[in-house]
Formats: C-alpha cells, structure tokens, sequence
C-alpha cells in the first residue's frame, strides 16, 4: 500500500485498483496463525497509529 499527495497524482488507475482489490481479498482471507506468520518474517509490518 502506499499513499501520494494529490498535487502529484490525481488518483490511482484501473489496473492499480484491481491489483488493490485482489490483495484484499488474500488479506481479509488469511487466519490468524498465517497473519502472524508473515508478521513474523517481515512480511507484513503492523502500523499502529
């Protein structure tokens, strides 16, 4: 994921979108053992805010 200043970039284009969507459905599928798996291996990165 990753975000822009909209004085650089409008918006994101229909392939972006669709590889976003994609990813989201992988995401919202995995349990909670396999997301912390890849947590573990740097996989993913936990953003708390």
């Amino acid at each position: 994921m990753y975000g822009f200043s909209k004085s650089h970039r409008a918006n994101i284009d229909v392939v972006e979108e669709d590889q976003f969507k994609e990813t989201a459905k992988y995401v919202l599928t995995l349990t909670d053992k396999q997301l912390q798996e890849l947590l573990s291996n740097g996989d993913f990165v936990e953003v708390i805010k």
